[in-house]
């Protein structure tokens, strides 16, 4: 296992006034963020927000800071970004936020090498993207990120020991990086 990195395909950040963390959690791996003294968000409280919609996706920044963390890697903190607005979620925005949670997971058990749960999360997190009615919803073009990352696993089961690939990841449309 290595630490994961950014595909090379990952777009500009979209909040890039916002820090990164000082690492990307690996659960087993790195200190839990939140629980271990030297996490490095363990003074912070958990992420609240506003609900997310359709219509205010463009200025919600809980939702692009999740985006901006899950293109870099920040797998695991990307799903505490979106948890906050899962959580008071309903309909389609609920199964995207759900989708986008589980397919990070299944991202750090790719990187992992496991193989198992990767397979599992993958697949819930294909159920979810395909519950969703509109073609585009709070920016992502669904149907394009589900083959994305079908196409991703299937010919990348494994996390590669030495350079890098192009992967999953969020683009928004109609939203240009500021």
């Amino acid at each position: 296992m290595r630490s994961p990195e950014p595909f090379l395909n990952a777009p500009t950040r979209y909040l890039p006034h916002l820090d990164l963390p000082a690492y990307r959690h690996v659960p087993g791996m790195t200190p839990h963020p939140r629980t271990a003294a030297d996490g490095h968000s363990v003074d912070t409280s958990e992420p609240v927000c506003e609900p997310l919609t359709n219509l205010n996706w463009s200025q919600h920044v809980t939702w692009l800071f999740g985006v901006d963390l899950f293109n870099q890697a920040y797998w695991w903190e990307a799903h505490e970004q979106w948890e906050a607005a899962w959580k008071q979620a309903e309909g389609d925005t609920a199964h995207l936020l759900q989708g986008m949670i589980q397919l990070g997971a299944a991202l750090i058990k790719w990187n992992l090498g496991n193989d198992r749960g990767r397979e599992g999360l993958w697949s819930r997190s294909h159920q979810h993207l395909h519950q969703i009615v509109s073609p585009q919803w709070c920016g992502v073009c669904i149907r394009p990120l589900a083959e994305e990352a079908g196409r991703f696993f299937n010919h990348h089961p494994r996390a590669p020991l030495r350079g890098w690939l192009e992967g999953p990841v969020l683009q928004l449309e109609t939203l240009s990086t500021r």
